[in-house]
């Protein structure tokens, strides 16, 4: 019998110890959107080190290694982007302007030193920021993949001391080709399948969850993994169609001839066109652990409570709802720009990469290609034991204290120290 993971739920806050102190603030993205922002700092003192975590859509302004990081006399901001908690229109290239407003806002704060800390998703929205930064502004993307305008050339964008990834997937679109449902038929049923190119047929090695592991062969799974490229595909052109409508009726309300020619315009040409990705959540890796091979039990962190990923395949997904032009930009992973494959090669600052080697979402392979990507010549790579995706502790890990603990305190402590110390 395989173990079942009970361990995979969303990351709690620890309580605050009374020595970090809190300063909640508001700033604004190099474009004037207001966002919000927290310090965690030391009780005593005025650190000139920071580090700063963002992620495209989550609320790392209470991120887990705050306390350990400020007790250790580091300031930790943490802060929003424009798309907190919603990226069904995200544009990563917009993003990118707000971590530009949080990097000014760091360097009017005073702070001599910033380490940018990449965590899960916020490893590729920096690691893009990065690759733009440090072009000169007339060599930045002009565009969108959907071809809406992202004039990064207009903006200062300030370039940090270091970069850490902490538990960084390739990035958000290549995360999700790997697990998108290739035996989807019809984008508008969410269950109609093709018996040939379902995980979760038995005739192609599925076991359920709790009756033990899984197990594909090489031929099958070939033939899902070109089938999941052929998928987005379709996914794209439709959204590139869509967006390509929308231009050309926008450009018509300008040269419209009478007023019933605008009209139409307008109407085809302002509403953002939506489209709703089934079966979002079938990766292989998942069930069969002799895939990429590590310390993680069978399932998904997206399968809360040990469930079968069958359940959130089926069930609550990722990236269920999005625009046109957010899919191009944020969840394709073939036309996203914001993968860590993509940019690491631009990036040249001193590198720490931590991997969670009880982690479900992100694999070995991954991480060995992270570190031959990376253009540092000063570059670290440290496996932290039996720990999921968010460093908790598990099997054999549990023997080790904990998990977010040993993190910071065996992993990136020891590299700031010797790099940016305080």
């Amino acid at each position: 019998m395989t173990e079942t993971p009970q361990f995979f739920y969303p990351p709690d806050y620890r309580t605050i110890d009374p020595w970090v102190r809190t300063e909640h603030v508001r700033f604004h993205a190099e474009d004037g959107m207001p966002l919000l922002g927290t310090f965690h700092l030391p009780e005593s003192g005025a650190p000139d080190v920071v580090a700063l975590v963002m992620h495209p859509r989550g609320d790392f302004t209470r991120h887990y290694m705050a306390p350990h990081l400020a007790l250790a006399g580091y300031a930790v901001f943490g802060c929003t982007t424009r798309h907190l908690h919603n990226d069904a229109d995200a544009l990563h290239e917009r993003l990118l302007v707000d971590v530009a407003g949080a990097m000014r806002f760091l360097r009017a704060r005073g702070f001599r030193k910033i380490v940018m800390v990449g965590n899960s998703g916020g490893g590729s929205l920096f690691a893009y920021y990065l690759s733009e930064a440090k072009k000169a502004p007339a060599a930045r993307s002009t565009h969108a993949p959907s071809g809406d305008p992202v004039p990064l050339a207009t903006y200062e964008m300030p370039m940090p001391d270091a970069f850490v990834l902490v538990a960084a997937h390739p990035g958000e679109g290549r995360f999700l080709l790997e697990r998108l449902d290739p035996s989807v038929v019809d984008e508008n049923d969410p269950s109609a399948v093709e018996p040939r190119l379902d995980m979760y047929d038995p005739r192609n090695g599925y076991v359920p969850m709790h009756r033990g592991a899984s197990s594909y062969s090489a031929d099958f799974l070939a033939e899902f993994r070109a089938a999941q490229v052929a998928r987005c595909e379709r996914i794209d052109r439709r959204c590139l169609e869509w967006c390509e409508e929308s231009r050309y009726f926008r450009a018509k309300m300008k040269s419209a001839d009478s007023a019933e020619e605008r009209l139409l315009a307008v109407r085809r040409g302002l509403p953002r066109r939506y489209l709703v990705i089934y079966r979002t959540l079938a990766d292989p890796r998942y069930l069969d652990p002799t895939l990429d091979p590590s310390n993680r039990p069978l399932g998904s962190v997206f399968s809360h409570g040990g469930r079968d990923p069958i359940a959130a395949n089926y069930g609550e997904g990722l990236a269920r709802t999005m625009s046109a032009r957010g899919w191009l930009s944020t969840w394709s992973g073939l036309r996203s720009l914001a993968r860590l494959d993509r940019n690491l090669p631009d990036v040249e600052l001193p590198l720490l990469i931590v991997y969670p080697d009880a982690d479900s979402e992100i694999y070995p392979s991954e991480q060995d290609a992270y570190v031959r990507a990376a253009a540092s010549k000063d570059k670290t790579f440290v496996t932290v034991p039996f720990t999921d995706h968010y460093f908790f502790a598990y099997g054999k890990g549990l023997e080790m204290g904990d998990g977010r603990e040993r993190m910071v305190r065996d992993a990136v402590l020891p590299w700031l120290r010797e790099r940016l110390p305080v």
